[in-house]
């Protein structure tokens, strides 16, 4: 559950079991004392938003029953009052300086990064609202719990980028003792283009990676890619023609297989009847259904999308076939969206489209780097990775201490 104080800021409890009673009490240092003694987490939630106005009381900060806190959620982004995605989706104003991540890093503060929705429609993973990455021994409550508390997470605002950061070989999270000499490994698999990789020590950008000026001249198929086949649009509210569409698909695939689908499903619009719902059903097919719509969308996206890992040979086509909201089915070359997209109309103008969008190939979506990095000064040190993609969607690893 969430616990509001304008005093104290807000938290999000999660319980290792069932939880059946609210315990609400006057005072943060109360909620954090049977956090503990529940073995919950107890997480800071937009901790960027104004002191006394529902931003975190950072004087009040327990590590030990807050090993991570939100950088970014629906209301926006806390790394910094100057980052993406600034704080303007809620009434609690924007973002204080003071309030915000870096500031309190610098501080000395201890804490691993997390990303999470709050948009109160119960739609867990609700696309482009934040989501958390975890490093845990096995997918089980206790290994998620104990990873959480040991920092090995990482925040994500929609793309459900993979991130694993090490440095001298200790995981994201880490304290390790002093030492001059500091080796960092990063390894990304980017849903999109990977634009850059930051590697920030104490705030401050140190290195920065770009992998198009590694990229090769020409990307050909055979192998693997990833093909993102968007869908949506549609007619403007504004116009008094909003409406919700349904969707329902079939994506074939010849002379090549699916090796994952990835879901972008924002939360709207969510009622009992209008789930999203993917089937693999063979590795040559998937199978959709799904609902968009222009009005009440997040983030005035009217849009959901699904990303195919695939390996395929250079003569493979992909197909879809749309029974709803119109029939008809589109063919392509696979090679041929290594250069253009495709982009198909269901109807005549304010109608619905799809778009599949250009392979994203290895060379632009994974990345694998090591820096290396020389401090004589006593530290301590503070270092964690940025990611931003092509689409605009950012990671952020947990911090590494060093000292």
């Amino acid at each position: 559950y969430e616990w509001h104080s304008s005093e104290f800021g807000d938290y999000c409890l999660i319980f290792p079991e069932d939880q059946p009673d609210l315990f609400l009490p006057d005072h943060v240092n109360k909620l954090l004392d049977f956090s503990e003694s529940k073995g919950a987490l107890a997480i800071p939630h937009h901790v960027g938003y104004k002191l006394g106005w529902r931003g975190a009381n950072w004087k009040y900060f327990r590590s030990s029953a807050s090993p991570v806190v939100e950088v970014f959620s629906e209301h926006g982004c806390t790394e910094s009052d100057r980052s993406p995605y600034p704080m303007i989706r809620h009434s609690n104003g924007g973002r204080s300086t003071a309030n915000t991540i870096q500031v309190q890093l610098a501080r000395g503060l201890r804490f691993g990064f997390v990303a999470s929705s709050d948009d109160h429609r119960g739609y867990p993973g609700a696309y482009g609202e934040g989501l958390v990455g975890v490093w845990a021994e096995e997918l089980s409550s206790k290994a998620l719990f104990d990873a959480i508390k040991a920092r090995r997470t990482y925040a994500a605002t929609g793309d459900r980028i993979a991130l694993d950061v090490k440095l001298n070989g200790h995981p994201m999270g880490a304290h390790i003792p002093a030492t001059s000499d500091r080796e960092i490994d990063v390894t990304v698999e980017g849903q999109d283009p990977i634009a850059m990789v930051e590697l920030l020590r104490n705030n401050r950008v140190i290195e920065r990676h770009f992998p198009e000026d590694t990229l090769e001249e020409t990307s050909q198929l055979p192998g693997q890619a990833k093909c993102r086949i968007q869908y949506g649009w549609g007619p403007w509210a504004d116009l008094d023609m909003g409406r919700i569409c349904h969707w329902d698909m079939t994506i074939k695939l010849e002379k090549g297989r699916f090796l994952k689908a990835l879901q972008c499903f924002q939360s709207a619009p969510f009622e009992e009847t209008l789930r999203d719902r993917m089937r693999i059903v063979s590795p040559q097919e998937i199978h959709l259904q799904s609902n968009t719509t222009r009005e009440n969308c997040y983030g005035e996206d009217p849009t959901k999308a699904l990303v195919l890992a695939l390996d395929a040979d250079p003569e493979a086509v992909l197909e879809v076939e749309l029974r709803q909201p119109s029939k008809q089915v589109i063919s392509t070359q696979l090679s041929s969206l290594l250069e253009d997209n495709v982009v198909t109309f269901t109807g005549v103008f304010t109608s619905e489209s799809f778009i599949i969008h250009r392979l994203v190939t290895p060379d632009e979506f994974s990345a694998s780097i090591r820096w290396q990095d020389r401090v004589t000064s006593g530290g301590p040190d503070c270092y964690y990775v940025r990611v931003t993609q092509a689409n605009g969607h950012l990671a952020w690893s947990s911090p590494i201490w060093v000292g």
